[in-house]
């Protein structure tokens, strides 16, 4: 077996708890003089953590917008691209989960199209989601509800990720909880990878050991160090990923999610189980090492693989999460056009289940999962 792996990461990761403190030399460092942060109506309006990195930054901030959506829908992308022209920024600062840092690489891929420079782009998470360790974005036709995958363009990589417990403990515990489990999702993708790299499978299984184990106790406001340990994880469980390709779960919740608005993490919760189920026969080997991450190895394989779809399933109602469709706001009568979305994408992506989970199959699984 031959291995080529693009090592595409973050030129620096800051973590630790108060790390935040360090983004004004963060700006300094890629030369920046005006940085426009990019966040969401919750975090600035609900919070004072917008006005603390306002503060952080003096006279280096240039502005806020604070109207990214989730699915990071096309209109709300479009608008952050005129303020980012019209407020002459020169840094772009994602603070929040994976909508304003895929809206801040939308505007950096929109820029490049466009023929201008690509903006340096910092990344302060609040959430599990690691889309500020990727060079990918996506983003959502409002008036289709479907969701296309951008960039794979290594100037929209973060220059520089912090990691700090402390700014993620306004999130709600149930997107906490939710985006841990779209981090459990990358590393599963990774583990069942069908050319998977020795690296990426090392950090996958551990980042999926340390969620099982750290996830739900990291729910408490005090519990940073357990906070860290899952922002750590969540690193790990996407590093190399794209080096890989994907199999099943993400195309469906990328679709799920733009279609009825449901959370990617929720929709980690819901495809994992039954995707897990479905993939066995193709993917024994690399089940019963998940189920060893998990702590669930059975006798056999069928034992194992049974026992690490349960534990997954158990995660989510730990979380207190949907774990069933019919749980969310999807529509039932609209699963059929669903499954035609989900299975154009497994095709444009060259997905190694494409042949395997036509709409029929696909349209099994979701009434599975309803």
């Amino acid at each position: 077996m031959h291995h080529d792996f693009v090592s595409q990461s973050p030129e620096r990761v800051r973590s630790g708890i108060g790390s935040v403190n360090t983004l004004a030399e963060e700006v300094d460092k890629v030369g920046g003089k005006r940085a426009l942060i990019i966040t969401g109506n919750s975090l600035s309006n609900k919070t004072d953590l917008v006005n603390r990195l306002q503060n952080i930054l003096g006279n280096r901030c240039a502005g806020v917008f604070d109207e990214a959506k989730q699915h990071v829908l096309k209109g709300s992308v479009m608008d952050a691209l005129q303020m980012t022209k019209d407020c002459k920024a020169d840094t772009l600062i994602s603070f929040g989960g994976g909508s304003p840092n895929d809206t801040m690489k939308m505007v950096t891929h929109l820029l490049i199209e466009e023929g201008e420079n690509a903006l340096p782009n910092i990344a302060i998470p609040t959430t599990l989601s690691a889309g500020e360790f990727t060079f990918a974005c996506g983003m959502t036709d409002e008036e289709t509800r479907v969701k296309t995958v951008y960039g794979f363009h290594p100037a929209l990589l973060a220059k520089a990720v912090i990691l700090d417990p402390e700014v993620t403990i306004e999130t709600p515990d149930w997107l906490w909880g939710a985006s841990g489990m779209r981090a459990v999702d990358h590393a599963i993708e990774a583990i069942w990878a069908p050319n998977p790299h020795p690296i990426t499978t090392l950090m996958a299984l551990d980042a999926l050991r340390e969620l099982h184990q750290c996830l739900a106790s990291s729910r408490r406001r005090d519990a940073l160090e357990l906070r860290l340990r899952c922002q750590h994880a969540a690193w790990m469980s996407i590093f190399g990923l794209l080096n890989l390709g994907l199999r099943l779960t993400h195309p469906i919740g990328h679709q799920l999610g733009a279609r009825f608005d449901i959370p990617h993490g929720v929709t980690s919760c819901i495809s994992l189980p039954v995707s897990m189920r479905l993939l066995y026969e193709r993917t024994t080997a690399a089940q019963e090492l998940m189920a060893e991450a998990l702590g669930v190895k059975g006798d056999t394989h069928a034992e194992s693989a049974k026992a690490a779809a349960d534990a997954v399933t158990k995660m989510v109602l730990d979380l207190g999460l949907p774990s069933r469709l019919s749980e969310t706001t999807a529509i039932e009568k609209e699963l059929p056009e669903l499954a035609n979305e989900i299975s154009k994408e497994l095709k444009e992506f060259q997905s190694p289940d494409a042949d395997f989970a036509t709409p029929d199959v696909l349209l099994k699984l979701l009434r599975e999962a309803w």
